[in-house]
């Protein structure tokens, strides 16, 4: 079941549910111009108690506003006994995530991530 689509030109976010599993995935670049439209989408999950996996796989570049939102995101679900993950992050995510020392606090899916 589809929730709900966010889109611009170079951006999108698709937010399915399936399995119990809200998953929220990021097309594009997640930065200061964007991680507002990803912000609610997050917040809606944890707030309905949704396990939520946050999917990087089509996520070209991650700033350090995207980076606070999604330690935000951890930090929410894990007080409200919420799962959540990062889930196949694309090569530069993992990057990005695995450099900011994010993947220590949370919990990232994907086999190949380091």
């Amino acid at each position: 079941r589809t929730l709900g689509r966010v889109e611009n030109a170079e951006f999108r976010i698709d937010i399915d549910v399936t399995g119990g599993t809200r998953r929220i995935a990021v097309r594009g670049d997640l930065d200061l111009a964007t991680v507002g439209e990803l912000r609610p989408a997050l917040d809606d999950a944890i707030d309905a108690g949704e396990p939520t996996a946050l999917v990087l796989a089509d996520c070209t570049f991650l700033d350090s506003s995207a980076l606070k939102v999604i330690a935000d995101a951890s930090r929410r679900a894990g007080d409200s006994g919420t799962v959540f993950a990062v889930s196949r992050p694309s090569p530069q995510a993992a990057r990005v995530l695995e450099l900011s020392g994010l993947g220590e606090i949370v919990t990232i899916d994907a086999p190949d991530y380091p």
